[in-house]
């Protein structure tokens, strides 16, 4: 009979164990009551449980929280007293007082009992428990423990004649328990498939917290490495997003420079060093209430903060887009919501940390996975749309001029999604005119000029209805379209509407925001363009007043300097190349436009030495993708003017360079053409610099007579260009000075070829035609290269000529007139 009673005994303990580790509260009072009733001599243990239970059911349904206090207060008076009574002497012989204790202090913080509970846990000696292997249902209790602990140290008031030693000494001790919680309750969550608990989790995340707000981050950094290097566990998925994110964040803004130290690589214990096997549970305990931690052979450790920050990220990011709520569903409302919360804010965070380092693919590809649960969230599209425009940007300007990069390439492609996103996103965020000044500027750099201005007119009626901070940025922009589409026509009467809108724009922007120097910038340019030099050199010295180094800015001093003349305005040109040089040390502009420069106000030595530093210049560049630094336009954003080829043309108001766009085009589908039918090498992804740059030599060489030095610079620009215009231009030009007529002819004819509004290409022909006696060619030749430009002299100066040749006394005088008339001499840009 005693036998069996033992029997039923210990059925009852293994039931109401295994009741305590599902936690059915329910169950486990039913059976602490059955024992209490079959075995007296269990009462202590009975008592205890039965107190346990009442006291986890009821905060299983209302947490420890402030508002919650005064129902604790009534409701948890039948659980005070099963386990008030376990802490008597017959508890302390069942070995259940320690643990009724440790109840106590939970069950008083439930109560607001704050001094209570850590008396509790003075008595329970919490400071002094000894490390020991213990069941999961203990495990819990003692981490919950230490983490009221530490929860109730920093509710409790300190008085305020507590010394400072006392204080620290209780700081410490608030942080040891929320450590000690943190450990513990990782070692609870990997042993138990049980969720951790609004208690716990806030221990969790408590300590760090604490040592950020004294100061201490590298003790942050290393509890929150801590928690992260720990075996993931179902329990602990969510708790790692947590994580993950405010580690990077407190990398991204506290730690930089010689405080940031890498972590160290987890020692893997001896029986698993030297073998090859990739196991996932192989991992390391330091001790019975360490948590376990990987230690593989082949563990990835970040060695510097860019490292890790992306790493952390990108971790979060991933579970943030795994446990994304896809059912649209109204029943899973708030789910979605928070999944959508988290992944946002790790996609927020990812895009400052990639595009602070240039990573824009990663930010990409993060936002591209989040758009399958992001249907119709704005924020996402907007991120998109930003993050696609930044990334057109940037491959628009390393190995193509704005406006010029050939369909099927990676800046095409780029600017055609970036152009698809923000039409996307747009309808999204109906007064957002940031996002459509962003399109505008992706538009115009892909020469889409009449997209760019219908999307800057948009935001000018957003910002004007509002009276937005942008007004003034998006008066710039719609002004710089209309430049763009001026320069693009070659209709007098599009030409000089769009050019009247336009400075009535910039004028506008200017008005606004005295501050911006891209507005000056643009005002100069524009200026240029109707051949207002004086206020074009006005705008120009107010944009260099705002900012100094501008490379805008001080290339049209240069060109303006450059046309005035002699004296100290030549000395000025020069200056200005020179300053530009200095502040734009890896730009090919300056060096070019100086050596032109020292052509005419210096010697041809010193020009022919500043082309050598050019080319040298662009042969070390070739291998460089900073194309910031290289064209010195990117911090500027000057739209039109990043237009910057043809540079061997002679452009003023009536500037073609909008067509070299085509012309470009032309090139390179001569380039593939011939690429593909012979086994030429592929062209280096900065040729085209460096045939300008050989190519400015040959100019050089032409203008100090060394006609056969001049041959060989061309060669050497077919030989990277094959194709293009430019080279075709400047052979004929060799062939000019050697009385070659037939060559010239043949070289001008294959650059109209390809670009058929050449101007310089138009007018050298004409003049061949003449050399050759063709008098009819020459003078149709030249009368379309007046209607093209015609405020240019030397076509209608050459036009004359022609005419007096064919015995046309009338009509040549009214073209030398026409050469005579005053006007401004237009810089070269």
């Amino acid at each position: 009979m005693t036998s069996r009673s033992k029997n039923a005994v210990r059925s009852y303990e293994t039931e109401i164990e295994k009741s305590r580790e599902e936690s059915n509260w329910k169950k486990a009072v039913e059976l602490a009551q059955q024992l209490k009733a079959r075995s007296p001599q269990h009462e202590s243990l009975s008592h205890f449980l039965i107190g346990e239970g009442k006291l986890e059911a009821y905060l299983d349904e209302w947490p420890p929280i402030k508002e919650n206090i005064e129902r604790a207060q009534r409701e948890l008076s039948e659980a005070r007293g099963y386990l008030t009574l376990a802490t008597d002497e017959a508890g302390k012989k069942a070995g259940v007082a320690l643990d009724a204790h440790l109840l106590l202090g939970k069950l008083n913080y439930a109560c607001g009992a704050y001094d209570d509970a850590l008396k509790h846990y003075k008595l329970a000696e919490l400071s002094t428990l000894t490390e020991k292997e213990l069941p999961v249902r203990s495990l819990r209790i003692v981490a919950e423990s230490y983490a009221i602990k530490g929860l109730c140290l920093e509710l409790t008031a300190v008085p305020s004649s507590t010394s400072r030693y006392k204080q620290a000494e209780r700081e410490s001790e608030m942080v040891r328990s929320f450590e000690l919680s943190s450990e513990l309750s990782l070692l609870y969550l990997q042993r138990s498939s049980r969720a951790a608990g609004a208690t716990l989790e806030a221990a969790l995340l408590r300590a760090p917290l604490l040592h950020i707000r004294a100061g201490r981050l590298g003790a942050a950094v290393d509890r929150y490495r801590e928690m992260l290097t720990a075996v993931e566990s179902v329990s602990t998925q969510a708790l790692r997003l947590t994580v993950a994110r405010q580690l990077a964040e407190v990398l991204m803004r506290g730690v930089t420079g010689q405080v940031y130290k890498p972590p160290q690589k987890v020692v893997a214990p001896p029986q698993l060093q030297g073998t090859l096997t990739r196991r996932r549970e192989e991992y390391v305990s330091e001790g019975p209430w360490k948590p376990k931690k990987y230690a593989s052979i082949n563990q990835f450790v970040p060695r510097s903060q860019h490292e890790e920050v992306l790493l952390l990220l990108l971790l979060g990011e991933a579970l943030a887009v795994r446990d994304a709520v896809l059912s649209q569903s109204g029943e899973f409302a708030a789910a979605r919501d928070h999944s959508l919360r988290n992944a946002v804010a790790g996609a927020d965070l990812l895009a400052l940390a990639a595009g602070r380092w240039g990573q824009l693919a990663l930010v990409l590809e993060s936002l591209e996975r989040a758009m399958k649960f992001s249907f119709g969230v704005a924020h996402i599209w907007r991120q998109r749309a930003l993050a696609t425009a930044a990334a057109a940007r940037a491959a628009s300007q390393t190995g193509f001029q704005a406006g010029s990069f050939p369909k099927g390439s990676s800046a095409w492609s780029l600017s055609v999604r970036a152009q698809g996103v923000s039409r996307r996103a747009a309808p999204l965020l109906p007064h957002d005119a940031a996002l459509r000044l962003v399109a505008a500027a992706t538009a115009y750099r892909a020469g889409w000029i009449e997209d760019g201005i219908e999307a800057a007119e948009e935001a000018l009626a957003i910002e004007e209805k509002q009276n937005g901070p942008l007004l003034a940025r998006c008066y710039l922009y719609c002004g710089i379209g209309r430049q763009m589409k001026a320069q693009k026509t070659n209709s007098r009467i599009e030409k000089e509407a769009d050019n009247d809108t336009s400075l009535k724009m910039l004028l506008k922007a200017v008005e606004l925001d005295d501050n911006d120097h891209l507005a000056f910038y643009h005002l100069a340019l524009q200026y240029i363009h109707l051949g207002m030099l004086n206020e074009a050199m006005d705008a120009t010295r107010t944009c260099l007043s705002v900012r100094s180094e501008c490379s805008g800015g001080l290339r049209l001093a240069t060109a303006l300097w450059g046309v005035a003349g002699a004296g100290a305005r030549g000395r000025r040109a020069l200056a200005a190349a020179r300053l530009a040089h200095h502040h734009y040390p890896a730009a090919d502009w300056p060096l070019a436009a100086l050596a032109a420069l020292q052509l005419e106000w210096e010697s041809g030595e010193a020009a022919l030495a500043t082309g050598k530093e050019l080319l040298k210049l662009v042969n070390n560049t070739e291998s460089e993708a900073d194309a910031e630094h290289m064209n010195g336009y990117a911090d500027l954003d000057a739209l039109s003017d990043s237009q910057h080829d043809d540079t061997q043309s002679n452009r003023d108001a009536a500037s073609i360079r909008a067509e070299s766009a085509g012309a470009y085009r032309m090139e390179r589908a001569l380039s593939e053409g011939a690429s593909s039918q012979s086994a030429a090498r592929a062209r280096a992804p900065h040729s085209e610099h460096r045939a300008h740059a050989w190519l400015l030599l040959a100019e050089l060489c032409l203008r100090l007579g060394r006609v056969s030095a001049a041959a060989g610079c061309v060669s050497e620009a077919a030989a990277l260009t094959p194709f293009s215009h430019l080279v075709f231009y400047t052979r004929g030009l060799v062939h000019a000075a050697s009385a070659e007529w037939s060559e010239a002819r043949t070289c001008f004819q294959d650059a109209l070829a390809v670009h058929p509004t050449h101007l310089d290409s138009i007018v050298q022909l004409g003049a061949t035609y003449y050399a050759l006696g063709w008098l009819r060619l020459a003078e149709r030749t030249l009368r379309e290269a007046g209607a093209l430009r015609p405020a240019r002299a030397d076509t209608w100066r050459r036009l004359a000529l022609v005419l007096a040749a064919l015995g046309e006394p009338a009509a040549a005088a009214d073209a030398a007139a026409a050469a005579l008339q005053p006007r401004a001499l237009l810089p070269r840009l």
